[in-house]
């Protein structure tokens, strides 16, 4: 989940949202296609193609989930328009440009391989899983041939910590349902989160439905957007713990072990800071997957498939706007002078935090509507190698035979209360052997501050045999809001990041690299979402 990094419950086995086919494309008395945009105007995409003069020239900047699925949403828009024109490929999309500042496909989604070397098992270092509620991970991962994996973590028991004691562990991959859990959380809790959790899953699966897409149409700010499938202030604009307590109507222990459990390791936030839909994403772990190799493979191979021209290790450092017989267009400089930056982009997809790229400014002062700065959390992951199973007791202060599980997330409840201090790691996760039999293991550790390297030999009893630490911004911080960020705060340049606030997955980037898409294709030759045609359509909504 988009970035869920980590695979908490199995409560949730999601039911596929049964969209059907939109009928094909009605014929005008002419026999030319006409299609109804999504302001109920109707275009002839024959009057639309002879209209543009040459091919589209586009910039994409971030080669991450949004920027990846831009590209190649583009490119399939494109190919649609160009066939029913019967006109060559190229035609009316001509190059995508692609400029990342990092060296690597994928953005927050990376790997990294224990003792740097590349014959071991690579490891997530920031996005880990996707659900089975993420259509467009799962049908990337047929598409491009790549293979699912299960994630293996919480196989040997988990255990939820307060800092001072375990509040409640269990040796068994099932523990939701053990009688220890159901003891100490009753019956209706997890009834009613699950519950609650797919109430919200079937709204956001409505964004895959071609008939709703095609009604809908593409929309002109995220509020439309997460309001037209029910996902709006309702859920966005109080707090997780007051939804699930008031609403869900959950126990005081389970809203605080283990749904506070799940938004400190999925988010890094507390049940009182983040917002009902951060928390509700946090516990829609049906189906969890992963991509052998990397989950940045989907977007590797999402760009690949677009055939844009891509430039890694590139820093763009100003957009210019500028006029073309009236119709705006764009400049992308950058730090490599041997670029031509003199040829315009008729549009820019900016997939990055505004606020935290290098570029100058200047071209906001055009903006229709401000972009606001959007807070992320500064997450320190710690990762190391060890031939330990599991934590040594003496870190927890307990005996040396007291059994400790290898996925151990944790509650700031008690601390909140007053009783104990917080717990100094959001949680430890034990990802299975580098290697098959190799009898050394990947350890995982998130953490609000830097862990020392005693801290690191106080959980295994040794040093490991490998440690890499990483800190950056991993996640936005998912407070109650009611309004976001412009889509579009200059007519050409999309702004792909808007959606963050409302939620940040894997998936949802992709979803936003598509709604900007269709904004963009339906100006361009008024091509609409949810258009199935064979089975198929470039949106990527109808069953094929």
């Amino acid at each position: 989940m988009f970035i869920s990094i980590f695979f908490l419950l199995s409560l949730l086995l999601v039911n596929p949202f049964h969209g059907h086919l939109t009928s094909a494309f009605p014929l005008t008395s002419s026999g030319e296609v006409s299609i109804a945009s999504s302001n109920n105007v109707t275009y002839n995409i024959s009057d639309v193609g002879k209209a543009q003069d040459k091919p589209k020239r586009v910039a994409i900047i971030g080669a991450g989930a949004s920027g990846t699925a831009a590209a190649f949403f583009l490119k399939r828009a494109a190919r649609v328009v160009e066939k029913r024109l019967g006109l060559n490929e190229g035609s009316r999309l001509g190059e995508i440009v692609v400029y990342d500042k990092e060296g690597y496909v994928g953005g927050r989604s990376t790997t990294v391989y224990p003792h740097s070397d590349p014959r071991y098992r690579p490891q997530e270092l920031g996005a880990s899983i996707f659900v089975g509620a993420n259509l467009n991970m799962l049908k990337s991962a047929s598409y491009f041939n790549l293979t699912l994996i299960n994630p293996d973590s919480g196989e040997a028991g988990i255990g939820i910590w307060d800092g001072s004691q375990f509040l409640f562990t269990s040796d068994s991959s099932s523990w939701v349902t053990s009688a220890k859990a159901l003891w100490r959380y009753g019956a209706l809790s997890p009834t009613r989160t699950q519950t609650a959790i797919t109430e919200l899953v079937n709204r956001f699966l409505k964004l895959y439905d071609p008939v709703f897409l095609s009604q809908r149409g593409s929309v002109d700010s995220v509020e439309s957007f997460a309001e037209s499938v029910g996902l709006g202030n309702e859920y966005t604009t109080i707090t997780g713990e007051n939804w699930a307590k008031n609403v869900v109507k959950v126990g005081t222990k389970w809203l605080g072990e283990v749904w506070e459990g799940s938004t400190r390791v999925n988010y890094a936030t507390d049940m009182h800071d983040i917002h009902a839909l951060g928390a509700g994403v946090s516990m829609a772990t049906g189906g969890a997957s992963a991509i052998d190799g990397g989950n940045w493979r989907i977007f590797e191979a999402m760009l690949d498939d677009s055939k844009a021209t891509v430039r890694l290790g590139t820093e763009v450092s100003d957009i210019v706007p500028t006029k073309s017989n009236g119709v705006q267009q764009f400049v992308v400089k950058s730090n490599k002078t041997e670029f031509n930056h003199d040829e315009p982009f008729d549009a820019v997809f900016f997939a990055a935090p505004w606020h935290s790229s290098p570029i100058s400014k200047d071209i906001q002062k055009q903006f229709r509507k401000s972009i606001p700065k959007q807070e992320y959390v500064r997450l320190h992951v710690t990762y190391f190698t060890t031939t330990r199973t599991h934590p040594v007791p003496s870190f927890f202060g307990l005996k040396e035979n007291a059994y400790i599980p290898n996925t151990i997330i944790t509650s700031s409840i008690t601390s909140r209360q007053g009783s104990t201090p917080p717990p100094k790691f959001q949680s430890i996760t034990w990802h299975g052997e580098v290697l098959p039999g190799s009898g050394e293991y990947a350890v995982k550790i998130f953490s609000l501050t830097r862990l020392s390297d005693r801290f690191v030999k106080s959980v295994i009893g040794e040093d490991p045999s490998w440690l890499l630490r990483k800190e950056w911004d991993s996640y936005p911080k998912l407070t109650p809001i009611s309004s976001y960020a412009p889509v579009e705060p200059i007519k050409g340049l999309h702004y792909l990041a808007s959606q963050e606030a409302w939620v940040s997955t894997m998936e949802t980037q992709t979803v936003s690299g598509r709604e900007a898409v269709a904004r963009a294709v339906n100006d361009w030759w008024g091509l609409g979402l949810g258009e199935c045609e064979d089975g198929d359509s470039w949106d990527w909504t109808c069953p094929s």
